[in-house]
């Protein structure tokens, strides 16, 4: 066997029971319901790595593109009876397209252009918060996350003022490097293990890092035993501030689109990290009432487009899945459609069209009680 496959040999379990099984979670992907393709179903991207690890075809780009067909989502998850986790069998698939020198051509630019990304967001984030902010000495530190930093840098700096009011004065932010999440789901695990080790050394001495970008999270747990494997508590935005509830007072909501405010559950902060209940009591805390709901929500919530590199390797693709819940949101009313997730937030006001988009931090800012308190 070719020493790259090796990565997909302890998803064989997995690839098997997605290659010979009726496609019975084929409408749960979101990528294959706009794309309207057998080949981007899960079955359809599951398959051809089966048959690659079984060395009956052979894994080039050709064949195994479908493992970029997927945002990470995890929504097939739960809809499968087995609990199998394409996404991670997927990822394994883009880690050998990688190490063989088949990746997709926009994840080849992405790895080469890595240093220089992270140039950028260094000067975001000294743009954003200032040459000394990750110098400063505290036990709480924040995590913007790069993707907020670039693609909605509003969400991140509302975020750092959050967090600071919080606490009641100056945090430690750190935002001018990568976690390694991009480089993972682009197939470098060398890479992304690497960002990820420097990435912690950034962070420094701290009791507890608060980060707003849910995928910094996840990738941060990645190759961890446990939480407490980690040298400090790491949690959510939304799970920090949900500590701190009575602080927000009611939002003036005559001011803005309507008084419905609908909740949508970002991927990766809901599935991935089962944080459903605190983005709605803070939302629901600020508006007065219960947020609206989509049909599907909660660990059956439907995707943003946002995630899994699918912006870059399927550009129209993920616009599309965008489109779709902007449609559903008009279809049940509209009003407010809010998310706890920048990247999320970023691609939904991208194509909101008329929809009045906003990611939960900016409501929390403009509805907290006097900050001296």
């Amino acid at each position: 066997m070719d020493k790259s496959l090796r990565v997909l040999e302890p998803h064989q379990s997995e690839l098997e029971n997605c290659a010979f099984c009726p496609k019975l979670c084929r409408h749960s992907c979101p990528v294959s319901t706009v794309e309207g393709r057998e080949t981007t179903t899960p079955w359809g991207k599951m398959t051809p790595l089966h048959h690659a690890l079984r060395d009956e075809l052979p894994a080039t780009l050709v064949y195994a593109e479908g493992s970029y067909a997927c945002t990470g989502c995890l929504r097939c998850t739960e809809y499968c009876d087995h609990g199998n986790q394409p996404y991670d069998a997927l990822a394994a698939g883009r880690a050998v397209l990688f190490e063989r020198g088949e990746a997709h051509p926009a994840v080849k630019s992405l790895i080469q252009g890595f240093e220089e990304r992270k140039a950028r967001i260094a000067e975001r984030a000294v743009e954003l918060f200032g040459g000394d902010a990750s110098a400063r000495l505290s036990e709480t530190v924040y995590v913007p996350g790069c993707s907020a930093c670039l693609s909605l840098p509003s969400a991140a700096e509302d975020g750092a003022k959050l967090v600071e009011a919080l606490v009641g004065g100056p945090v430690r932010i750190v935002a001018s490097s990568c976690c390694g999440q991009p480089l993972y789901d682009a197939g470098d695990r060398e890479g992304a293990r690497d960002a990820r080790r420097q990435f912690i050394s950034r962070i420094g001495p701290a009791k507890r890092v608060i980060a707003h970008d849910p995928a910094c999270i996840l990738a941060l747990f990645r190759d961890e035993e446990d939480k407490e494997a980690l040298p400090f508590e790491l949690l959510h935005l939304t799970e920090f501030a949900a500590e701190h509830l009575e602080r927000f007072k009611r939002l003036d909501v005559e001011r803005l689109e309507g008084q419905v405010f609908r909740y949508h559950d970002a991927c990766r902060l809901g599935r991935g990290l089962g944080v459903y209940d605190e983005p709605r009591a803070l939302l629901g805390r600020i508006v007065g009432k219960s947020p609206e709901e989509f049909h599907h929500n909660r660990a059956l919530a439907e995707c943003s487009g946002a995630g899994g590199l699918l912006p870059l390797t399927s550009p129209e693709t993920a616009k599309a899945i965008a489109d779709e819940r902007i449609l559903d949101h008009q279809a049940m009313g509209g009003g407010n459609l809010v998310t706890a997730c920048p990247a999320s937030a970023s691609k939904l006001k991208e194509r909101s069209g008329s929809v009045s988009v906003h990611e939960l931090s900016s409501l929390l800012l403009s509805a907290l009680e006097d900050p001296r308190k």
